[in-house]
């Protein structure tokens, strides 16, 4: 990140560009495991209706997004808050006003698309109460030096580990009418709710629909989407309506099911920009939903 700064500082943006998308396909050539399972995916999702050129293209464009997002995030370090605001145009905050509102917090829900480490950011310079959840690496020292990196792109955190402390810091930030970002577009062979994801089954995260349930928090979802010319646009959706009116299992499938088709729709309007590295494994025919007691254990 240190030499991305210098980069940015030095560089003008289109040559950092211009570098990130060298490495972008310098990568793809090297990182087999992005490739193959990339392209498995999305043949799973539009294998009959795309080429295996098409399909390799857009498992191209989707790690060159993600080395463009990481140069962006160089960028933000380097930029003063207008600078930042010019960059990334917003739109759509009336559906975020409408729920602070209510007075019961915000879910932002976001997903692994576009550049979705600076949707917190862009919040934060409208001086919008904000934080994001996040799963903290192991490695106590690079937790500290991306900690320091967060707060300089104006971000507070909340990690999900404690479980136990995170939720209470999560509930009493929502309570407080705040607005937390949670990312849960990872689908993966673990312990959560069976989901249709492209006319298959997924297993998806109950987090934040149990968060939502229990705190009455509205959810609001939001993208910072890549435009045709490479920039950048934060675009906030309306509120999510859930399912509220009762308690139990089948309430938290019915609203993670509805989650999950709002992740479905912003990845087909923009495939190219989403990490199709998120589908861990489609759940079988043969795993039946599983219950969790911890909300927080499926929210990243």
């Amino acid at each position: 990140m240190t030499l991305g700064r210098l980069a940015a500082r030095f560089l003008p943006r289109r040559w950092l560009f211009q570098v990130s998308d060298a490495l972008a396909a310098i990568g793809y050539r090297c990182f087999s495991g992005f490739r193959t399972r990339s392209k498995t995916n999305i043949t799973a999702v539009f294998g009959e209706t795309m080429s295996a050129l098409a399909i390799e293209e857009m498992a191209r464009q989707s790690l060159r997004n993600i080395l463009r997002s990481c140069a962006e995030v160089a960028i933000a370090l380097e930029a003063s808050d207008s600078e930042l605001r010019g960059l990334v145009p917003l739109v759509g905050t009336e559906h975020l006003d409408a729920a602070l509102a209510k007075g019961s917090g915000v879910l932002v829900l976001s997903a692994h698309l576009g550049n979705f480490f600076l949707v917190g950011s862009r919040l934060a310079i409208e001086g919008y109460p904000v934080s994001v959840l996040i799963n903290p690496p192991r490695d106590s020292r690079l937790a500290k030096l991306l900690e320091r990196y967060r707060l300089q792109i104006r971000l507070k955190a909340i990690q999900s580990r404690p479980r136990r402390e995170a939720l209470r810091t999560l509930q009493n930030s929502l309570r407080q009418n705040n607005i937390t970002v949670v990312i849960s577009d990872e689908f993966r062979r673990a312990r959560g709710v069976e989901a249709a994801f492209f006319g298959r089954t997924v297993i998806a995260r109950r987090g934040p629909a149990t968060v939502a349930l229990r705190t009455g928090a509205a959810i609001v979802p939001a993208c910072m989407v890549r435009q045709r010319d490479g920039s950048l646009k934060l675009v906030i959706e309306p509120e999510l309506e859930l399912d509220r009116s009762g308690k139990g299992s089948a309430q938290i499938r019915e609203n993670v099911a509805r989650i999950t088709r709002w992740v479905e729709e912003i990845v087909r309007a923009h495939p190219d920009q989403w990490n199709w590295m998120n589908i861990r494994s489609w759940a079988m025919h043969d795993v039946s939903p599983t219950e969790v007691h911890d909300p927080l254990r499926q929210a990243m």
